[in-house]
């Protein structure tokens, strides 16, 4: 197994068994399984691994595998996830804790429509290409959130 993989599969395991909430704490564990590598190389790191902060039960931020938790585990609660449009952008509302997640796999999904989000606790604002209509990005977006509702808001 190369470095990189082998760290990787380290990161993952304590990632997936404990509760890591900042990139120091994280390389910390590392070094203690003598595994020394730079910030940098961390962050580089999380990313390839699509690794997200969520809330935990306790309202606390921490890491989690977003690749192995799929976006219809935000589509189990009851609540709908409510789109605003205005112009060319879009306001998301969601549940608390869930916007960071559903930014980052609208950002990773490459939608034709999107140039991108900003994510907040419950909010997301989606910027919308110019020349995109609201259909479109609606289309691509029910492809990651099925059950969005939507309001026409000026």
């Amino acid at each position: 197994m190369s470095n990189k993989k082998y760290r990787f599969q380290l990161i993952k395991d304590l990632i997936s068994t404990q509760e890591i909430s900042n990139q120091d704490e994280l390389l910390k564990k590392l070094e203690d399984l003598e595994i020394v590598i730079t910030q940098a190389t961390l962050s580089r790191d999380l990313r390839e691994l699509k690794v997200s902060k969520v809330p935990n039960l306790q309202g606390n931020y921490v890491y989690r595998l977003t690749e192995t938790e799929t976006m219809n585990s935000i589509q189990t609660h009851d609540d709908k996830v409510t789109l605003t449009f205005s112009n060319n952008l879009v306001v998301v509302k969601t549940k608390p804790g869930y916007a960071n997640r559903i930014g980052f796999e609208i950002d990773n999904a490459h939608f034709n429509s999107i140039l991108g989000t900003i994510a907040g606790d419950d909010t997301v604002l989606i910027i919308m290409k110019e020349t995109s209509t609201r259909e479109e990005v609606l289309k691509e977006l029910i492809q990651i959130i099925p059950n969005i509702n939507t309001t026409n808001n000026e």
